[in-house]
């Protein structure tokens, strides 16, 4: 039995109950009891139970589908006119005349219980609204996105002097140029989108911490839109690099230069002929050795010698890179195309197709930090790249990815899988003649390239690369437990992941018992083409959800219950008031009643 059958029952026998012991009453006590009053007893009561059921269990509200329209985030203010329902304004929405101002859509629905449809006027819901409307079926035309940057790529943890890479995509500014500026206020790097908008940029990472870039978006000389990229140095993050080489030179000399510089933990072992090494403590080229090591740049004349070994460590998830020194002989090209590659050329060397120093170029040329051979105050780009030389050979296959392609199109280098490693190769010669006129980017850009692509990931402080708002819900997962935000905001995650509201942009530090985790929230108003786009994939995905059905929507809402109170007190004081007034009760003594019986009793 339902609790409502239930209730009705006893409401029921109540009133039986009461009506019985009514009348009784008023069988004893005629003919002083005026029927009257008997008959609104009895009328009375019933009513009070019926007006009580009522208020308990309130009927469900009827009648066709209501619809709202929510104005949110830059809406028209034509919109109060567009039809007849009702108009929500948001927070953050414009003042529009006739509309009814609510701190949540939330709110607003529990305002109209018989709301099943939404249309959405100006940018869209925000992560504070968009649950509530799910389930309801929901009308949005996007405005139009409005120019500025689209898409952000932060760098993930990077180590000290490593080289990083922003991504970064445009809409609505073709012709516009973006610098990427470091913390000390220098352009770092400087480039224009390609037709799609699309613009990586590369800078420095120095001291660990937390530090910010920036970038700016100019057109016609004009800054059109400011943005902070947020980088996180993690020291403990530093790979382990081993450079074996057949004899020193100054490509190896370079090589690990640049290694250390970009936060490699760098071991270098070079052959002097006469089982003399040079370079750091000896290392055996074992697997067991090897294992310790992320990856490894090999040349080909140390390649022959610890073949069996590298392999085996690439297998074990180890990454190799393997260049030449020169021309290289057919039992080395043999063996570097038994690991899956294609050589394809008629070997010896050929000359590296490097682009031009002409004026478009010079616009858009990395001119990075400056350095010991020319700091960034005579790094001109008139100084034009030396002649770099290549292995005429090009390397490909089935399942190698190509990585590295020179000016002319020609590809220098390409990686392949290998158990649960990676194996590159990289057929440039001498790249160490890039730095000599301090043009050490593109350098970097080969080498860390290569590296990255083949390198064992190592585990260091995690950082999350989603970006935030000030005033606007984040959610942060991967918890096991209780955590807290800069030691003063308490999280109670929910199946691993709690919501979190910054009152405060910059750098912020989510520890639990078991994890520490950066973030970076942006200020409320930056980025605002970034977050125009995402509030509209979110409601592209509303949008094509599952919604309610009118029918069942309307029969699950209760009406309001507060009517059907106050009816039912109103009955009930009359009710009170009834039984204890002397309305409709006649006067009697006991000598009256009992002269009366008397003389009833006396006559034949």
């Amino acid at each position: 039995m339902t609790p409502q059958f239930i209730i009705a029952l006893i409401l029921i026998l109540a009133v039986l109950v009461a009506s019985v012991r009514l009348l009784l009453w008023h069988r004893a006590a005629a003919p002083h009891a005026s029927p009257v009053r008997t008959s609104l007893l009895l009328l009375l009561q019933p009513m009070a139970a019926g007006l009580l059921y009522m208020a308990l269990f309130p009927p469900a509200t009827t009648g066709q589908a209501a619809s709202l329209r929510v104005a949110t985030a830059n809406a028209s203010r034509l919109a109060a006119t567009a039809d007849g329902s009702p108009l929500i304004l948001l927070p953050e929405a414009p003042a529009i005349g006739g509309g009814d101002a609510v701190p949540d859509l939330a709110t607003a629905l529990r305002r109209h219980p018989g709301v099943t449809s939404l249309t959405i006027l100006g940018d869209g819901l925000g992560p504070r609204d968009i649950d509530a409307a799910r389930g309801l079926a929901v009308r949005y035309d996007p405005p139009p996105l409005r120019p500025g940057i689209l898409h952000l790529a932060p760098p993930p943890a990077v180590a000290p002097g490593a080289r990083f890479t922003v991504g970064l995509t445009l809409t609505g500014l073709p012709k516009a140029t973006v610098d990427l500026i470091d913390p000390a206020g220098r352009v770092t790097d400087s480039g224009a989108p390609d037709k799609s908008g699309h613009l990586p940029l590369a800078g420095t990472a120095r001291a660990a911490g937390a530090t910010t870039f920036s970038l700016q978006v100019k057109q016609d000389k004009r800054v059109i839109e400011q943005a902070n990229v947020p980088v996180w140095v993690e020291d403990s993050a530093r790979p382990k690099l081993l450079i074996l080489a057949g004899a020193p030179g100054a490509e190896v000399k370079t090589l690990r230069r640049w290694a250390i510089d970009a936060g490699y933990d760098v071991t270098t072992q070079m052959s002097a002929g006469g089982g003399i090494a040079l370079g750091d403590a000896p290392v055996a080229l074992d697997a067991a050795s090897l294992r310790r090591f992320d990856v490894a740049i090999v040349d080909d004349r140390s390649w022959a010698g610890a073949r069996g070994a590298l392999l085996a460590a690439v297998r074990g998830g180890m990454g190799l890179v393997l260049r030449p020194g020169g021309p290289i002989d057919g039992a080395t090209r043999s063996q570097w195309q038994a690991l899956g590659f294609t050589l394809t050329g008629p070997g010896g060397v050929a000359p590296l197709a490097l682009p031009k120093a002409d004026a478009e170029a010079i616009a858009y040329t990395r001119q990075g930090i400056g350095s010991e051979e020319m700091p960034i105050d005579i790094a001109t780009p008139e100084d034009y790249l030396p002649d770099v030389s290549r292995l005429a050979l090009t390397p490909g296959g089935n399942d190698a990815v190509p990585l590295l392609r020179d000016a002319g199109g020609a590809t220098l280098g390409a990686w392949r899988a290998l158990g649960t490693g990676r194996v590159a190769l990289f057929t440039g010669i001498d790249s160490y003649g890039l730095t000599l006129t301090g043009h050490r980017s593109l350098h970097s850009d080969w080498w860390s390239a290569l590296l990255d692509a083949v390198s064992r990931p190592v585990a260091g402080g995690r950082v999350l690369t989603d970006t935030g708002w000030v005033g606007e819900r984040m959610i942060l997962c991967g918890l096991s437990g209780e955590a807290q935000v800069d030691s003063r905001v308490r999280l109670l995650p929910v199946h691993g992941c709690g919501g979190y509201w910054s009152t405060q942009a910059g750098w912020h530090m989510l520890r639990s018992k078991d994890a520490a985790i950066a973030f970076h929230i942006q200020p409320a108003n930056a980025l605002p083409a970034l977050h125009a786009a995402r509030i509209r994939q979110a409601m592209a995905l509303l949008t094509t959800g599952d919604t309610k059905p009118a029918a069942i929507s309307l029969s699950a809402q209760s009406g309001m219950a507060w009517p059907w109170w106050l009816g039912w007190l109103v009955v009930s004081a009359l009710l009170w008031g009834l039984e204890r007034s002397r309305f409709g009760r006649r006067a009697f003594s006991p000598e009256s009643t009992t002269a009366s019986l008397a003389t009833n009793t006396a006559q034949p």
